[in-house]
């Protein structure tokens, strides 16, 4: 009896064993992955990486990760903070160590002392949100606080009048916030009056509450009430972003989709052109408010057409007779999304929870004022 349980608890350890150490086959370098519901990521394979590493996109629960070659696949479930380790044979000889990760959730709600640091900022005519941000103790930027991307930025014109010996192990101080060992990363053009941007995942972990009203910007480590006057909206992390889900309202007719949360964005919705199609969205049948050429943070011209939207909901709260840009190229986003800018944003007191992954809205005194010329 004994030996029959030795043998059988050998067993499980070689089938957990097999799990772990999975391995499946490949005949080309071209592999793809994808996430819960989300559309395909193109991914390459590289035998010399030990392991090649695929961190997914922040989720508060499990998520389906599904990994594709061109002969084989394989699915697992990813909770936060959790990792899967196998083996892509490539051609039959390369092994190509291959990881998936899903990162653990931040939460700085236990943090003593807590942290409410208030910090004023400028808005801009262009709707950019601007702050004074200090860089390795000596230097004083004027920097946009960008949901819709993450880390650093600065403009090439700023780095070569700052003439850094590496874009590595810099620290950026925002009020009483401190970031230490950060990297740079380099972009073409920035908002106008800033000379580089930073993102949401700075405050990962925390709560961030936008005052358009008194032009401040308090960061929280814990918040101990939630205020009821606020709609509540879930967060929806693709692609290292996060979106929130609205509707578009055309004739009684709703075009329900996700909303990149992007108050780098000056305007206000930008609407892919996928979405715009499959769910055909009366656009030919809208007035036309503007025809005008933007410039992505590379530089890049995109055509936009700009037309007059009945209805934007955003849970239970409206916006009427909203302009909507329309895109006659690729979404800048690089997803399917919708780009909700702070022309519509900046209309609401928001709250970003980054701890129960929530964001919260109520309008202030902007409510009501007209769409800027151009939006």
């Amino acid at each position: 009896m004994k030996a029959s349980l030795i043998f059988i608890l050998a067993a499980v350890t070689v089938c957990q064993a097999q799990v772990k150490n999975r391995v499946i086959k490949a005949s080309s370098k071209i592999c793809y992955i994808k996430e819960d519901n989300e559309e395909k990521t193109k991914w390459y394979l590289d035998p010399k990486a030990k392991p090649d590493l695929y961190v997914t996109n922040k989720s508060p629960k499990e998520k389906t990760v599904a990994f594709y070659t061109n002969e084989d696949s394989i699915s697992i479930k990813l909770k936060p903070g959790k990792k899967f380790d196998f083996t892509v044979l490539l051609n039959k000889t390369d092994s190509c160590y291959t990881r998936m990760q899903c990162p653990s959730l931040q939460n700085f709600s236990k943090l003593q002392p807590e942290i409410h640091d208030t910090i004023p900022f400028v808005l801009s005519e262009y709707n950019n949100i601007i702050f004074k941000v200090t860089l390795n103790d000596k230097e004083t930027l004027d920097l946009k606080f960008d949901s819709g991307t993450s880390d650093f930025l600065l403009t090439n014109n700023e780095l070569n009048r700052l003439k850094l010996s590496s874009l590595k192990g810099h620290s950026f101080k925002l009020g009483n916030q401190l970031w230490k060992n950060q990297e740079i990363f380099p972009v073409e053009l920035s908002g106008q009056g800033t000379v580089g941007r930073f993102g949401w995942n700075l405050f990962d972990g925390k709560i961030v509450e936008i005052d358009y009203d008194k032009k401040i910007f308090i960061i929280h480590s814990k918040v101990s009430k939630r205020n009821k006057e606020y709609t509540k909206l879930d967060m929806e992390y693709v692609r290292t972003l996060f979106c929130i889900r609205g509707e578009l309202q055309i004739k009684n007719t709703a075009y329900k989709g996700r909303f990149l949360f992007d108050n780098g964005y000056q305007r206000t919705v930008m609407l892919d052109k996928e979405i715009v199609q499959e769910q055909h969205y009366p656009k030919e049948s809208l007035p036309i408010v503007k025809k005008a050429i933007l410039k992505n943070g590379k530089g890049e011209e995109i055509p936009v057409l700009t037309v007059k939207n009945e209805k934007l909901y955003l849970g239970n709260l409206c916006l009427n007779d909203v302009p909507v840009q329309l895109l006659a190229t690729d979404n800048p986003a690089q997803f399917k999304t919708h780009i909700l800018g702070n022309e519509v944003l900046k209309r609401f007191n928001t709250i970003l929870d980054f701890q129960e992954n929530k964001v919260y809205l109520k309008p202030n005194s902007l409510w009501n004022d007209p769409y800027t010329e151009g939006s």
